[in-house]
């Protein structure tokens, strides 16, 4: 495993954590699509996203229950979720989500990205990210996917 730059992840992780939320479901709506586009699945468990041919149930669950939701109940629920906010009523139960663990999430969030505009609300076309999102999506814009995986689990 090479070694990640610690103030790189430092700061990039610092950056998101102080975005609102909206800016944070950006920021992973762009960095999970650039995943998809450049990097072929098969290679993303060897870059330490761990994905099964068949997504695990809970994982493959909740990415479902969000999928049957409308799409302005969508973003409420992935607000909520990535906010982990239990003191609100939310369409879907948070403490599936809480209750997984870091690679359980990525596989989640990655799950979503892949249905990002078609059955998961996207990022509309017209949408212009805030200045912070966009500082925090260039900062992470790295060659290095073990870096970008490294940043996954410790926000998500």
């Amino acid at each position: 495993m090479t070694s990640t730059n610690v103030n790189f992840l430092e700061q990039s992780v610092s950056k998101f954590q102080n975005l609102d939320i909206d800016d944070r479901l950006t920021v992973l709506a762009l960095l999970y699509t650039e995943i998809a586009d450049e990097i072929p699945a098969l290679a993303l468990p060897a870059a330490g996203i761990a994905l099964n041919d068949v997504p695990n149930e809970k994982t493959a669950n909740l990415v479902a229950q969000i999928q049957n939701l409308p799409q302005a109940e969508q973003l409420f629920a992935l607000r909520q979720l990535l906010n982990q906010d239990k003191a609100e009523e939310t369409a879907i139960p948070t403490e599936e989500y809480t209750s997984m663990n870091a690679d359980d999430k990525l596989a989640f969030w990655y799950q979503l990205a892949q249905n990002l505009g078609t059955t998961i609300i996207g990022v509309p076309d017209d949408y212009i990210p805030s200045e912070k999102a966009t500082e925090v999506v260039d900062l992470l814009n790295t060659p290095n996917i073990e870096d970008l995986v490294t940043f996954f689990k410790r926000v998500l």
